[in-house]
């Protein structure tokens, strides 16, 4: 069996029905013709139309153009960000590739015949000529399919026949089509699995509706520019049809994007379990009502756990002391050993599992997403503190990965491990000196890019970056300090959120250093803020300080217990996983990200293959493909015809 091949190297092993170019002659660097029998006659003339009269059907792509044939693996890996799709008009794979070979001097890196079976014609680190400018980022497949219904007796006694589709419609223009086959289905969904575990950058993502963006988009991606060619497209991440990048094309026709990417990422859930949690019988996960009403309800029994039984770990300060430092997490209180679900689908790219503290694990597990939220493509970062693996009966899948130690000095590896939402991440450890010792997770979301800046947002923010490791804003400290003595007390802090009166303390978005971050000095800064910290007092402006102790406490020895040890931000880590050097990000609360993000995907879905099309013009529900004004016409795209001919659009750099 074939493996799929990057940058020269044989990486995931395929099913019997994976072919590439050492099983056959497809080869798409071949400078020439090829004939059907595999001989090579370089320069064979093109057609007198073909867009490209070059001997190249590839290109290296630039960022790795200085390597040739030989690019390194990880560079080749991370250009990669779109998986753009095709259908290619005639009806075989075989015609195809020699259309693009022959005839056009163009190249797809897959070809997806009628029986599944994939034929890879390219190295993935090349640059196919397959979507002109969109070429430098993206690989693309050509699935074997007539596509438009002009013989509507095209398939009948063929061995793996292509049905009608539902009616849809793309850039306004309504059609039936011949739909893709179950094989071709099943073995994209293989290759899209593995491609996504390979490919870093390569999102779970489909394009949104501009106009609405809770629904799949079955047009460009406007605005476009005077050849019709969509200008966000250029930043998008994830897999995308021919007609999403340009109003010229229709390809690949029916393709459910939404339900397609539904599918690869798996069932969105809450990390875990808490009272009151909906929970799959099937799986046993805490999953996400897909009714976006249910969602609050749902979403109430995490602030609860938090601000009412978790005694501490608010957002966005939390107590230490009668300090004001910044928490960029939630604590959620729990048993040890409690399963720990990927939220979103993503990467699981750093942990720490080695090493112990006098006061509990200081073990987690670091996760990256790529998400598309309303309308914005979003990086974000999903923190698991306190994890616990030591007694785990079933240990999640990364752990059994290929890793290699990022910084030593902190006991952090690097990962590259790809999870579908709820897929299991790890379990819950102990953590806390003394009586407050319990079973909890720290659980935080962060991006290093400001997002949701756009009118309409419940998000605003409150800029830290310049006041260190407290936080020192009016509005935030006023709602808590209950004695107004500018300190804030762990009482205060319990009381206050305990009273359920939060403000719109979950919309904050938060910049500030991370406290994983050894920098600034724990015990400096507690040192030089001395309102801020504990001190030997048995009054605080004539009122009993229930949060004093009876002596001055040992700043450095707490340091050195409690907060050094939890660090791992370093500049090694930093370099290593592309974090900001200084770990000044974005925080938000995690649950209400949750919350956002979730009404976000499920609000105003779309349900099956067919957009909903007004066919008052046409009672019969015979769709053909019109030209609603002021819409232009689109392309046959890839009739047999058109490939030879060739069609706007697809012209290789110069």
């Amino acid at each position: 069996m074939s493996k799929i091949i990057i940058a020269g190297e044989h990486l995931t092993e395929m099913g019997p029905k994976y072919k590439t170019w050492f099983d056959t002659y497809w080869d798409a660097t071949i400078e020439g013709q090829v004939s059907a029998s595999g001989l090579i006659t370089p320069g064979g003339a093109f057609s007198a139309d073909a867009k490209n009269k070059g001997l190249r059907r590839y290109a290296f792509r630039k960022e790795i153009r200085r390597y040739g044939k030989t690019p390194p693996l990880d560079a080749a890996k991370s250009l990669i960000r779109k998986f753009v799709l095709h259908h290619d008009g005639v009806s075989s794979s075989q015609i195809c590739w020699h259309v693009l070979q022959n005839e056009r001097g163009l190249s797809c890196h897959y070809l997806i015949d009628n029986d599944g079976t994939i034929y890879q014609t390219l190295d993935l680190a090349f640059m196919g000529f397959h979507a002109a400018k969109y070429n430098v980022d993206s690989i693309g497949v050509e699935f074997c399919n007539r596509g438009i219904m002009d013989d509507p007796h095209f398939y009948d006694g063929k061995a793996d026949p292509h049905f009608p589709s539902d009616p849809y419609a793309i850039n306004g223009h309504k059609m039936v089509s011949f739909d893709f086959t179950e094989k071709q289905y099943a073995s994209f969904f293989e290759l899209a699995q593995a491609l996504v575990k390979l490919l870093p950058n390569l999102a779970l993502e489909y394009p949104r509706d501009p106009q609405l963006p809770a629904k799949p988009a079955w047009g460009c991606l406007g605005p476009v520019d005077a050849l019709g060619d969509s200008f966000p497209a250029s930043s998008f991440s994830g897999f995308m049809g021919h007609y999403h990048l340009t109003t010229r094309k229709w390809d690949p026709g029916p393709f459910d994007f939404k339900k397609w990417i539904d599918k690869l990422r798996g069932q969105r859930v809450f990390p875990v379990a808490v009272p009151g949690s909906i929970i799959d019988p099937s799986s046993g996960r805490p999953i996400i009502p897909e009714d976006v009403a249910q969602l609050p309800a749902a979403v109430q029994p995490y602030y609860d756990a938090n601000e009412l039984l978790a005694e501490g770990g608010f957002f966005p300060v939390g107590p230490w002391g009668i300090t004001k430092l910044w928490h960029g997490g939630i604590h959620l209180p729990l048993n040890a050993g409690d399963p720990i679900f990927a939220p979103f689908p993503g990467r699981v790219i750093a942990a720490r599992t080695r090493g112990a503290t006098i006061i509990g694990s200081n073990h987690f597990v670091l996760l990256r997403h790529d998400l598309n939220v309303a309308s914005e493509q979003v990086r974000v970062y999903s923190l698991f503190m306190h994890i616990d693996e030591s007694g785990a009966k079933e240990q999640p899948g990364w752990m059994a990965s290929n890793s290699k130690v990022i910084d030593a000095d902190v006991d952090v590896d690097g990962y590259d491990y790809v999870v579908d939402a709820g897929a299991l991440i790890g379990h819950v450890g102990v953590v806390g000196p003394d009586e407050l010792s319990k079973a909890q997770l720290h659980f935080e979301i962060f991006s290093e890019k400001r997002y949701f800046e756009t009118e309409g947002t419940p998000w605003r923010l409150i800029d830290g970056s310049s006041t260190g490791r407290f936080c020192i804003d009016e509005e935030v400290n006023a709602l808590i300090d209950a004695d107004k003595d500018g300190r804030l007390s762990r009482t205060e802090l319990t009381e206050f959120y305990a009273a359920g009166e939060k403000g719109d303390l979950r919309n904050l978005i938060t910049k500030h250093v991370s406290e994983w971050a050894p920098v600034p000095d724990w015990a400096e800064a507690l040192r030089s803020e001395p309102n801020q910290f504990m001190k030997k007092t048995a009054k605080v402006r004539g009122k009993p300080n229930r949060d004093a102790d009876d002596e001055d406490l040992d700043i450095d020895a707490m340091v050195a217990d409690q907060l050094t040890p939890f660090t791992w931000w370093t500049d090694t880590v930093s370099k290593a996983l592309k974090l900001s050097n200084a770990a000044i990000v974005f925080h938000y609360h995690p649950m209400r990200f949750m919350e956002y993000v979730n009404s976000a995907f499920k609000a105003n879905d779309v349900k099956g293959t067919a957009v909903p099309i007004d066919d008052d013009q046409d009672k019969r529900g015979e769709f053909a493909m019109t030209e609603p004004e002021p819409a232009p016409p689109p392309d046959d795209h890839l009739r047999l015809e058109n490939l030879v001919d060739g069609w706007e659009g697809d012209v290789p750099p110069p």
